[in-house]
């Protein structure tokens, strides 16, 4: 298993330094107000695609635990649901961020491809090839990166119109290879598919997975409700580098835990909890030495009025409690029936209230 969480926790890395350059570049290039709405495209392309795919990922992974092929009417059923609820979702951001129509559009397509790049991914988690898997769900970060850095050597001024057409053509060029499974030869005689178990399956899955990203985003959706997206954006720029690299952590366990706790295999808690305390033991003394001086380099001062030690240390438990909220989510998804999954997604839901009140 750690092996598998070695290789995977590489190829994740090197898409999150990939987005992490990203982000650094934005930073620095970006005015404030658009670097704060750059944070909360990132965090609608984070939730967006998990709604759309309607938890059907993961269901995949549960119904399909013993055989990871299906068929092709799996996959239009899953394609037009995407594809509609997408539509639902963008709607919902029109009447509570009122973007611009054309800015919607790009989002569509985003989340979209984003949803069918993770669907993707879960038919090759199920089949243990985990770096591909990794690819299809984080490849779109290391695209993103060459693509600014064409525009960067070739002096375009790079704004937040340019950010939406680049993010939009990095996500379309994975989510082209779902192609080849309409045209892949399926012995359907030999496979009985259970459509009803899938999508109420699935169902269950995008309850739990879209209240757990919420509420692990919940500070970035409200902020620029509350106050406005250059908040956000100071928000984004100080606090970034302490909770995402520690989350980049958790989404590594939990990315493998996952498929080999769903197929019923054992994992040692004991020396997976062990490891956890070690990991935000360093994260904390690290980050007290030189968490300031890493924002002022990065962003070149840029946010050195908003940040000290203080807040370097809550972002770092932040960062610890993303941990802990993200490998809980993979094992009670793996190991909870409808039932059990049903109260973690009211405990969400009540957790996300409190946030609120």
């Amino acid at each position: 298993m750690f092996k598998n969480i070695s290789s995977t926790l590489l190829v994740m890395v090197i898409t999150m330094l990939s987005s992490f350059v990203v982000t650094i570049i934005l930073g620095q290039t970006l005015s404030f107000n658009d670097f704060g709405e750059f944070a909360l495209l990132k965090q609608f392309i984070l939730i967006g695609p998990t709604i759309a795919i309607f938890g059907l990922n993961y269901s995949y992974i549960k119904v399909f635990s013993n055989n990871p092929d299906s068929c092709k009417k799996t996959h239009l059923i899953t394609m037009i649901i995407v594809s509609l609820i997408t539509i639902l979702f963008v709607l919902i951001l029109k009447i509570i961020y009122n973007f611009e129509l054309y800015k919607l559009l790009f989002i569509y397509f985003c989340i979209g491809f984003s949803a069918i790049n993770m669907y993707q991914a879960a038919i090759y988690r199920l089949k243990n090839q985990f770096l591909i898997a990794q690819l299809f769900t984080g490849g779109w970060k290391v695209v993103l990166l060459i693509l600014i850095g064409i525009f960067i050597f070739s002096e375009i001024t790079i704004d937040i119109i340019v950010v939406y057409q680049i993010l939009t053509v990095s996500l379309f060029i994975f989510s082209t290879f779902i192609i080849r499974y309409f045209f892949k030869n399926y012995n359907v005689n030999n496979r009985k598919t259970n459509l009803k178990n899938y999508l109420t399956m699935g169902l269950v899955f995008c309850l739990i997975n879209s209240t757990g990203l919420i509420s692990g985003g919940i500070d970035k959706l409200v902020i620029p409700i509350i106050y406005d997206r250059e908040v956000l954006g100071i928000f984004t720029g100080v606090s970034f580098i302490f909770i995402t690299s520690l989350s980049m952590i958790g989404s590594a366990i939990g990315y493998v835990i996952f498929p080999k706790i769903s197929s019923g295999k054992e994992i040692n808690m004991t020396k997976l909890s062990l490891t956890i305390i070690c990991i935000t033991f360093f994260a904390v003394i690290i980050f007290q030495f030189i968490g300031k001086e890493l924002v002022n380099i990065l962003f070149y001062g840029k946010f050195d009025n908003f940040i000290d030690k203080k807040l370097i240390f809550c972002f770092t438990l932040l960062g610890f409690f993303q941990i802990v909220h993200i490998i809980l989510h993979f094992i009670l998804s793996a190991i909870g029936g409808k039932k059990q999954l049903i109260y973690y997604w009211i405990l969400s839901i009540i957790s996300i209230g409190m946030f609120i009140i």
